[in-house]
């Protein structure tokens, strides 16, 4: 007789032995992933946290982008790897399903490790260029501070009234009114970098 005898079905313990540093790593990298999500959002909840160089914006991008790849791609390697269980324990054990179900979860690993190399050259890139940003000018501050106050209050900057400009170590401190209302502005715009360090509000009594 002709051919050779198929392969004997794959066992559940076989499966979860082959997969199991597969399964791990895509654990690990979800909660990797979530945790870089939250540190990116939690630079948007304070306005001046925000980059405002072009380069600063575009990784940071990239890096958020790479996140939501491993998070997406983990979690369909975590349903593939599933099902890959269930079709395993069936009897009569199906080998196409076996072979689709296994691939799944390789390229879906594959595809999350390409996602964190991109995350990691993005924050990477991100921290150096904010580490060996060029000093900002006293112009150049005056410019990010105003554009500040304008951003929140909704007015342009001919309408914001600017008073003084002091200096300390690490950053440049910017006074402004804002007639309409009455209202002071003072924002400290860090040297380094240009951003927004510290922005206050005194509002007229």
């Amino acid at each position: 007789m002709n051919g050779s005898a198929p392969p004997p079905p794959t066992t559940i313990k076989d499966t979860i032995d082959a997969n199991s540093g597969r399964f791990e790593f895509l654990k690990q990298t979800l909660t990797l992933g979530l945790a870089g999500i939250g540190g990116v959002a939690a630079l948007f909840t304070d306005p001046s946290r925000v980059p405002s160089d072009t380069l600063s914006k575009w990784v940071l991008v990239l890096a958020g982008t790479g996140l939501l790849f491993v998070v997406a791609f983990a979690v369909m390697g975590l349903s593939a790897y599933a099902n890959l269980l269930t079709v395993t324990a069936k009897v009569p054990q199906n080998p196409d399903d076996v072979d689709k179900y296994s691939k799944g979860v390789r390229g879906h690993a594959r595809v999350v490790i390409i996602a964190l190399l991109l995350a990691l050259a993005s924050t990477v890139t991100f921290a150096v260029n904010r580490l060996f940003a060029p000093a900002t000018a006293p112009e150049g501050a005056l410019t990010a501070a105003a554009g500040f106050v304008a951003k929140e209050t909704g007015l342009t900057s001919d309408r914001i009234h600017f008073d003084k400009m002091e200096t300390d170590s690490d950053a440049y401190v910017v006074m402004f009114t804002v007639p309409t209302t009455g209202n002071a502005f003072t924002v400290r715009v860090a040297k380094k970098d240009g951003s927004i360090a510290q922005a206050t509000q005194q509002k007229k009594p």
